[in-house]
């Protein structure tokens, strides 16, 4: 079976699939939005040097 009807629109943000997966919006308006921005790195804690 090459299609499952019951993943249509799995791509819409707003889908309980695609929310439940934890999917992300790849549409070019949402390129430069941070993933988890309560996550982000420090940006006191610097970066290693070779």
């Amino acid at each position: 079976m090459l299609f499952d009807n019951s993943l249509d629109g799995i791509e819409d943000s707003d889908s309980q699939v695609n929310q439940a997966l934890g999917m992300v919006n790849l549409a070019a308006q949402d390129w430069f939005d941070p993933f988890a921005p309560g996550q982000a790195r420090d940006p006191n804690r610097g970066f290693r040097q070779p």
